[in-house]
C-alpha cells in the first residue's frame, strides 16, 4: 500500500497551521491508521492525515517499510504524539527541502567565464569532453526544458513538475548545458546526458536505478541527522552513483560553521562556494560573507558571482554552493567518460589529491573548507594517468625496481607506463629518494590523505603529484 488517505468525516480540517510530516517505521501500516489511537489522534487535530511510503523506489526491504505521515498540524505536536502510537517505531522529523541560492542581476553579459576558466575545464576538455553515455541527474525543484541550453540534452523530465523552474535551469546548464553551440553558456560536463528529476531522496534513489552515474543535490533537506535518508544515500552510492550535493549558503542551518544536509551525509561529496581569486569570503576581510565552512566540506568550486541562465534568454551571474555544486557534478560525468569502469572511491580520491590548496589565501578556514579548489585539469589528467598501466606485471623481477624487466601479466608491481614498483633508494624514475618529499611534490594515498614518507607507508597504489604532472606507484 502505498498511499492512504485517512478522513475523519466527524471533523473538518482547520487549516491553522502549515504541512507537517515525520518519517516512521511500520511493518503493517494498514493496521496503524485502523488503530483508536491514530482516530482518536486525527480528532483531536482536526486534520486530515496523508499516509504515503517514504521511498518507493527503493530496493531495500526495510526503507520500503518507512512511511511519511502529513497533517495540517503543528510539527513538535505531531512527532510527540506519533510515539504513543502502536505499530510504529523510527519516528523521526521529514526532510524540508529548499533551493540553496542567492541570485544577484547586475550582470547579463560575459566576455569570458571565469569559474570555467578557474577550475581549468579546457585543460580537462583536452582529455575528454564528456559522451551521452554518461548520465547526469539533476534533483532539484523544475526546469525549462524547452532552453536553448538544454534542448535535446536530457532523457527524463516530469511534465507534471509544476515548482519554479529557475534554480533547476541554472544548475543543470552548469552540470551539463549544451556547449559549442555558439550561444549562452558552456558547461564543464560538455557532452554529458542529463536527467531533469524532482527535490528528493526518492528522486536520488529512481535517478540510480535508472543509470545515473553522477547524481546532483543543489538543497537542504535538514539540519539534522535522518537515518532513513542516509539509508537511501548509502543505497544509491553502493548502486554505484556518485553523490554531489552543495553544503549550505552560511546562514543555511544557523550559519556557516554548521551542518547542512544532504551535504553533510556519509558517502556525499559536499561543496563550497569560492571567489575568483580562490576566496572563501566573497568580500575579502567579511567573514559574514562566506558560505559553508565545516567539517562536511569536501571541495570548494565557484561559487560567488558565477555566470549562469535562468530562463531562455536570461543570462545573469549569482551567488550559492547551489552553482558550486554542478562544477563538481560535471568534472565527475568527465572522469566517468574518460574511464567507464572508475570507482566511487578512486573519484573523491582524485577530487581531493588534484584540488588546488587554496589555505594560504584562507588561513582562518583551514580545516573547514576540504581539500581545496577543484581543479578539473588535474583530475582529468590523474584519471588519464590511472589508465595508463602499461604492461604492469612482475616479470622476473620480484622487487619492480629494474625497469628494463617490466614483465608481462597482470602483477602490480612492474615500471612500464606510469606504473612502477617503489623502492626507497630507487632513483630511476623520480630523480631523487622516493621517501623525501620536495616542496613542489606531493605523495597522496588512494583515500586522499597526504603522505609524509612513503618508507613507511603501507603497501598499496600512491599517486605522486609534482609540477601539476601526476603519476601512479604501487609500494610493495
Amino acid at each position: 500500500m502505498k498511499t492512504i488517505l485517512i478522513t475523519i468525516a466527524a471533523f473538518v480540517s482547520l487549516n491553522l497551521y502549515a504541512q507537517s510530516s515525520v518519517w516512521v517505521y511500520s511493518d503493517n501500516i494498514s493496521a496503524v491508521h485502523e488503530s483508536s489511537e491514530f482516530t482518536s489522534m486525527a480528532r483531536d487535530f482536526k486534520s486530515d492525515f496523508l499516509i504515503t511510503n517514504a521511498f518507493p523506489s527503493s530496493r531495500n526491504p526495510e526503507l520500503l517499510k518507512v512511511y511519511e505521515i502529513t497533517c495540517d498540524c503543528e510539527e513538535t505536536e505531531l512527532y510527540t504524539r506519533m510515539h504513543r502510537i502502536p505499530g510504529v517505531s523510527g519516528i523521526e522529523y521529514a526532510p524540508k527541502y529548499e533551493t540553496l541560492e542567492v541570485p544577484n542581476d547586475y550582470s547579463t553579459t560575459f566576455s569570458t567565464n571565469w569559474a570555467l576558466n578557474l577550475i581549468n575545464s579546457q585543460t580537462a576538455w583536452d582529455f575528454s569532453i564528456g559522451n551521452s553515455n554518461v548520465v547526469v541527474a539533476i534533483t532539484d525543484q523544475n526546469y525549462y526544458q524547452n532552453h536553448e541550453e538544454l534542448s535535446g540534452k536530457y532523457t527524463f523530465y516530469d511534465p507534471t513538475n509544476t515548482a519554479t523552474r529557475t534554480h533547476g535551469t541554472a544548475v543543470a546548464t552548469i552540470a551539463a548545458g549544451n556547449t559549442n553551440n555558439g550561444i549562452g553558456l558552456s558547461s564543464i560536463g560538455y557532452n554529458s546526458t542529463l536527467q531533469l528529476r524532482r527535490m528528493n531522496y526518492n528522486e536520488v534513489l529512481q535517478a540510480s536505478y535508472s543509470g545515473a552515474r553522477v547524481i546532483n543535490m543543489s538543497w537542504a533537506s535538514s539540519c539534522f541527522f535522518n537515518s532513513y535518508a542516509q539509508m537511501a544515500i548509502d543505497e544509491a552510492w553502493n548502486n554505484g552513483s556518485f553523490l554531489v550535493a552543495a553544503a549550505g549558503n552560511g546562514s543555511t542551518c544557523g550559519g556557516p560553521n554548521s551542518l547542512v544536509y544532504p551535504a553533510a551525509y556519509n558517502h556525499v561529496f559536499a561543496v563550497t562556494s569560492i571567489g575568483p581569486n580562490d576566496n572563501i569570503e566573497r568580500t575579502i576581510g567579511n567573514p559574514n560573507s562566506r558560505h559553508q565552512t565545516n567539517s562536511s566540506v569536501d571541495i570548494c568550486a565557484p561559487g560567488f558571482d558565477v555566470p549562469l541562465t535562468i530562463a531562455p534568454g536570461v543570462y545573469l551571474t549569482g551567488n550559492g554552493t547551489s552553482f558550486a555544486s554542478p562544477y563538481v557534478t560535471g568534472t565527475v560525468a568527465l572522469m566517468v567518460a574518460l574511464k567507464s569502469d572508475i570507482t566511487n572511491d578512486e573519484i573523491e580520491t582524485i577530487l581531493k589529491a588534484s584540488a588546488t590548496n587554496i589555505d594560504a589565501i584562507n588561513p582562518s578556514y583551514i580545516g573547514n573548507i576540504g581539500s581545496g579548489r577543484l581543479n578539473a585539469g588535474l583530475a582529468l589528467q590523474m584519471v588519464n594517468d590511472l589508465m595508463d598501466d602499461g604492461n604492469n606485471g612482475h616479470g622476473n623481477d620480484p622487487d619492480g625496481n629494474d625497469s628494463s624487466n617490466p614483465g608481462q601479466g597482470n602483477g602490480n608491481n612492474g615500471n612500464n607506463g606510469n606504473h612502477f614498483g617503489w623502492d626507497k633508494n630507487d632513483k630511476n624514475t623520480l630523480g631523487e629518494n622516493n621517501n623525501t618529499t620536495r616542496s613542489n611534490r606531493t605523495v597522496v594515498n588512494m583515500s586522499g590523505q597526504i603522505i609524509k614518507d612513503l618508507e613507511f607507508a603501507p603497501v598499496g597504489f600512491y599517486f605522486i603529484i609534482e609540477n601539476d604532472k601526476t603519476t601512479k606507484i604501487y609500494k610493495n
